[in-house]
């Protein structure tokens, strides 16, 4: 999966030029809200927490001069492509149009990276990006991940082996992270 993130003339503009198309979809994790850019995905909650409302006044925030609409074709690709297993050859990879912190954003890579039914803790994400040290900025770099089963922050647990924290709670984490390995290898639960 190929992660772009916002190009600086992108940031400056505020979202000046860009469409993006929205949708809300019945997923077997619940239903979840996906916004594109022409670039890539942009976003993608969960909507156990957050209204409609709150999560466009969101997506308006981070892209306030932006053009957004509803398209539920446009995005439906996205939910096929996560939860449909013959639906990448149909659509193709998906791509991500994010924006962060140059941090943020190296983070995010890294988690990419993690495969799929693994985890990794906070600090060995550190460890990779070469900051030890780093390990609570990380966590607050996934905190703000705006693109939630694409950007794996699900696979992000505490050294202990807690699950760690999880915006839509530990037991939404522990639903994704289940699904995932039963997805991954059905026989191995």
């Amino acid at each position: 999966m190929q992660l772009e993130a916002v190009t600086p003339g992108e940031y400056k503009s505020r979202g000046k030029q860009v469409q993006i198309e929205y949708g809300v979809h019945a997923t077997p994790l619940g239903h979840m809200f996906v916004a594109v850019t022409q670039r890539g995905v942009c976003r993608e909650e969960f909507m156990d927490f957050n209204s409609m409302d709150e999560l466009l006044n969101n997506l308006h925030n981070a892209w306030p001069l932006s053009s957004i609409r509803e398209s539920l074709p446009s995005t439906r690709h996205v939910i096929d492509v996560l939860f449909t297993s013959d639906s990448v050859s149909k659509h193709g990879p998906l791509s991500l149009h994010v924006a962060g912190t140059n941090f943020q954003i190296a983070v995010w890579r890294a988690l990419l990276k993690i495969p799929p039914s693994a985890v990794a803790s906070y600090t060995q994400v550190a460890k990779a990006l070469g900051a030890p040290k780093a390990a609570r900025a990380v966590g607050n770099a996934i905190g703000a991940n705006p693109v939630a089963l694409l950007i794996p922050c699900h696979r992000v647990i505490q050294q202990s082996g807690a699950l760690g924290g999880y915006r839509w709670g530990p037991a939404k984490k522990l639903m994704v992270q289940t699904w995932e390995r039963m997805r991954d290898d059905p026989v191995a639960l």
